[in-house]
């Protein structure tokens, strides 16, 4: 029985992507040069994804693969996320365009109205852009073989910074423990499961390691929860030598048992998948205590809990005039409600030394700060 033809405009045009897509290996993906008569290429107003809309006269390029099984197409469609997107059959022309060939193939459209904007090229299509989406899409394609669906509209920004936190993970430098010289590829992965996922995600990971003995430990079972990167800020006024500290009913304490559910913590939150540590601080900042962060400096980065949080925080202390700081804040669509107070330094470390700041970021923004304070004083006074 023949296969399904599929023209791909867009980023599946890449054999990696469509590789994992598919769940076919590269070498066995024959795609053909195509077009689409009477349709252009466009991107999505705000996006950094196309679409193709009627032009008569025009072609959008493509390609098209021809032997695709019914799994295969399903599985392209979810990807595309079912409930947004539909494959209509239309006539493409494949081969050279001195003597091109009809052929009918499945192309993807939105099912709603969607505004297109400038003309889109995959040709021009940023490598940072692609290496997120090729990660994304594992564990997309992953959760479709669970039996997920895309009726969680907090699944895609979720998933999507699980896969940015992963990429900067890849690129980033480490150091070796003293004595300890093992990798990541020295840890043997025997089974990947994804009981949940939503806008975070639980993770349950069968694994072996190497061990200091020279073995190797059994196989063993790990879950983690998996949340994206984050930010933080603590922001410090020198010349009135006062800090900013923050909080707001958090779901961790609470489902401790905290009897107090509000910890002392600092401006914090998630990056977004294409945002860079610095960025999400400056950008929490005003959205959580409406200041505006000057000159900036890292006070560490770091796991918060290594054993069963794959969170990575970045923390930062930042230049800020907190002469009329202070109060509610947050962002309404997010359901927050962020108090913050202005403390003055010695009164934040004594908060410090009673154990009032029970937050691990706070803790060591703080004792970062109580390093370099003289010098930032001297800096930025």
């Amino acid at each position: 029985m023949a296969g399904r033809a599929v023209f791909f405009y867009g980023s599946l045009r890449d054999p990696e992507l469509l590789s994992v897509v598919l769940g076919r290996p590269q070498a066995r993906i024959s795609l053909a040069s195509a077009r689409l008569p009477d349709h252009a290429l466009r991107q999505v107003a705000g996006e950094n994804f196309p679409c193709v809309v009627p032009a008569p006269g025009a072609s959008a390029p493509g390609e098209v693969a021809r032997d695709l099984t019914e799994a295969e197409v399903a599985r392209v469609l979810f990807f595309e996320d079912d409930a947004e997107y539909e494959l209509r059959p239309l006539t493409v022309l494949a081969g050279p365009e001195t003597d091109p060939a009809p052929v009918e193939a499945l192309v993807c459209f939105p099912k709603g109205p969607t505004t297109p904007a400038g003309p889109w090229r995959f040709e021009d299509w940023p490598a940072a852009d692609r290496d997120l989406l090729i990660e994304c899409a594992h564990e997309i394609m992953a959760l479709y073989e669970d039996g997920a669906d895309w009726s969680d509209l907090t699944l895609w920004p979720g998933l999507k910074a699980r896969a940015a936190a992963r990429a900067r993970a890849g690129r980033a430098p480490s150091a070796p423990f003293p004595g300890v010289d093992f990798g990541r590829d020295a840890v043997r992965t025997e089974k990947l499961a994804r009981p949940y996922a939503s806008f975070f995600g639980v993770e349950e990971h069968h694994v072996s390691f190497p061990t200091s003995d020279g073995g190797r430990s059994p196989v063993v079972r790990r879950a983690v929860w998996a949340s994206g990167d984050a930010a933080t800020v603590l922001p410090y006024d020198p010349r009135a030598d006062r800090v900013l500290l923050a909080t707001q009913w958090r779901a961790g304490p609470h489902a401790r048992g905290d009897a107090r559910p509000w910890p002392w913590e600092v401006i914090a939150g998630r990056l977004d998948a294409t945002e860079a540590p610095e960025e999400a601080a400056r950008r929490e900042a005003q959205e959580e205590a409406g200041i505006e962060i000057g000159r900036i400096e890292q006070a560490g980065a770091y796991y918060t809990s290594p054993g069963t949080l794959a969170e990575f925080v970045t923390s930062f202390v930042g230049e800020a005039d907190l002469t009329s700081a202070g109060g509610a804040g947050g962002l309404e669509e997010e359901a927050e409600d962020v108090i913050s107070a202005v403390l003055d330094f010695d009164a934040a470390m004594a908060a410090v030394d009673r154990g009032a700041v029970n937050s691990s970021p706070a803790l060591v923004s703080l004792m970062w700060l109580a390093r370099h304070r003289d010098r930032l004083r001297a800096q930025w006074g």
